[in-house]
């Protein structure tokens, strides 16, 4: 995009804003960016492209976050998007496959937003490096180490100077992980995906058993649809169901599980 845009007065505008969806991240049409950018708050990065832990203060021991929300964290367009359909045939018997996907493209959940502060994901759960569940208590010893039964969660990370992160954060509440210590950054995600889209296996009645009737031909199929997500990297949602459309996607609200639809066709000719 490298034109400028023109509102109702006159006055030329250098990104139109498409939406502005909870979690505080905007869909947007920026000059010089790919239609579609999602904007929203980022990580600082050090020089060394690291991201920068608080030191001190009620943030210490968290990643900092930027102090503007017009940072472009995504892009809703995929690269690609393509399909492979193939037929194999045995004697009277056929086997049909779709497969389908999509390479590239942003999705914000705000699924993982919420669910991630909020304790309901796998994630927030599991053993801290030191081997100790990552919700029980941190424990420091009088010279300010940790011990090592301590819980805690410890961020990748390096502090303004570069040294690398060494503060632990607690592990048992909303601010450990989600949306109160995160940046929107955090929680967008490769919308790629590959699904095996469509599954059919249909067996055509031979001569023999349609001869003495009016029928030239007849088959009978059972078919499968939307049967499996192959790959993806978004956790715990399809890809596919995002809320929105037209110029409101890239971003993931209440997604369902997804659906799998079996079907049995049968076929005459006469």
């Amino acid at each position: 995009m490298n034109e400028l845009y023109t509102d109702a007065s006159g006055n030329q505008l250098e990104i139109l804003q498409l939406g502005s969806l909870q979690g505080g991240v905007t869909i947007n049409a920026k000059v010089g960016q790919p239609y579609g950018t999602i904007h929203g708050t980022d990580y600082v990065y050090h020089e060394n492209g690291q991201r920068i832990i608080n030191e001190t203060g009620g943030r210490a021991g968290y990643y900092q976050i930027s102090s503007t929300n017009d940072n472009v964290i995504g892009n809703y367009n995929p690269d690609w998007i393509a399909g492979i359909r193939n037929t194999f045939t045995y004697k009277n018997f056929s086997l049909s496959f779709l497969l389908d996907g999509q390479h590239g493209g942003d999705v914000f959940s705000l699924d993982l937003w919420y669910g991630m502060g909020t304790g309901l994901y796998e994630e927030t759960v599991g053993s801290t490096d030191l081997g100790n569940p990552k919700r029980d208590p941190i424990v420091q010893n009088e010279d300010g180490s940790y011990g090592p039964n301590s819980g805690g969660i410890l961020y990748e990370g390096v502090f303004e100077d570069g040294t690398p992160n060494d503060l632990r954060v607690p592990g048992d509440r909303y601010t450990a992980d989600g949306w109160a210590r995160s940046p929107n950054a955090r929680f967008v995600y490769d919308a790629s995906y590959l699904k095996l889209r469509e599954l059919s296996v249909t067996y055509n009645l031979p001569r023999t058993l349609i001869d003495q009737t009016p029928l030239t031909a007849a088959s009978v199929s059972f078919i499968g649809n939307n049967l499996w997500i192959i790959d993806k990297n978004l956790p715990h949602a399809d890809p596919e169901a995002s809320q929105g459309a037209g110029n409101i996607q890239g971003w993931q609200s209440g997604v369902m599980p997804t659906v799998k639809n079996y079907g049995f066709n049968i076929k005459v000719q006469f």
